[in-house]
């Protein structure tokens, strides 16, 4: 496959207005960009407009009909596996089969754990939440009646039905390298989502294409399969065209295959976002 590129949008500030999104997202796919994905938040900077992404996204799926969208990343340990398996798989069916659900442990930079009481707020106590709530979600996704008794959850359910359009349901893990274990929870799934920042918006331009190798080489020595995706993102817009191409050249060589066009929290002016947008992917 070619690589692909996409667009990674904060649903908040102006962006916060659901139907300014889904507006990007229709000029997106007239771009020709292939895939359209929010972050998924709860809280943002104190006083900052934040949009509920998953329903952002069903409005976004009824508007468009190419690109690959999803959520860029649900913290399960935050979300029922039920309630999420049951929304991925209506989410899926509603968009003919273009849902990728991205996951991860999420974190407490704005509190998102912390302002609630009865979240767990140590990263370490989320992580087998989340490994379970994935074991879950594909039970869920199978059609099957489900009986499973863990750590965190116990379940005796009937089936969940309609499955979901895709078979399997595409599950992106994100991994902020260089830890290992979840880079071992990605390679049990169709996609690895490796943060190279130290967290917050001062992101490079690009990830070292010797990490995305590393990167793409434990994901094969810990089983994953050869064709699994590596999803990377920048801020590609801020050097100039022929910098931008070859450094796409060198990230596709070591294995990259989604790149993602990413904004933040409020920057640049949406204007300037819409702008990027409309220009469509660098590979036009």
């Amino acid at each position: 496959m070619p690589l692909r590129f996409g667009l990674f949008v904060p649903p908040f500030a102006e962006m916060a207005e659901p139907s300014r999104v889904v507006e990007l997202a229709k000029s997106a796919e007239a771009a020709g960009w292939d895939g359209f994905f929010l972050w998924d938040h709860i809280l943002a900077v104190p006083g900052m407009p934040v949009a509920d992404s998953w329903i952002t996204m069903a409005a976004v799926a009824q508007a468009t009909a190419r690109m690959r969208l999803g959520m860029l990343v649900t913290p399960l340990a935050r979300r029922r596996p039920w309630v999420v398996a049951r929304e991925a798989a209506t989410l899926d069916r509603l968009s003919k089969g273009r849902l990728v659900v991205g996951v991860g442990l999420g974190d407490d930079g704005w509190r998102e754990f912390s302002s609630f009481r009865g979240e767990v707020v140590d990263p370490a106590q989320r992580a087998p939440i989340l490994d379970d709530s994935l074991d879950l979600l594909r039970m869920f996704w199978s059609g099957d009646e489900v009986r499973w008794e863990g750590k965190h959850f116990a379940v005796e359910s009937t089936s969940f039905l309609p499955q979901p359009a895709q078979d399997p349901l595409p599950v992106w893990v994100a991994c902020r390298w260089p830890h290992q274990r979840p880079l071992a929870r990605a390679a049990r799934h169709q996609g690895c989502f490796p943060l190279f920042d130290q967290g917050g918006w001062d992101i490079p331009v690009f990830p070292d294409p010797a990490d995305v190798s590393i990167v793409r080489s434990e994901l094969i020595a810990q089983g994953a399969s050869t064709d699994i995706d590596i999803v990377c993102r920048g801020v590609s817009t801020l050097i100039e065209p022929r910098e931008r191409s070859e450094g796409f050249a060198s990230l596709e060589a070591v294995g990259m295959t989604w790149w993602l066009e990413s904004f933040g929290p409020g920057e640049p002016p949406v204007d300037i976002v819409e702008e990027v947008v409309r220009r469509g992917p660098a590979s036009h």
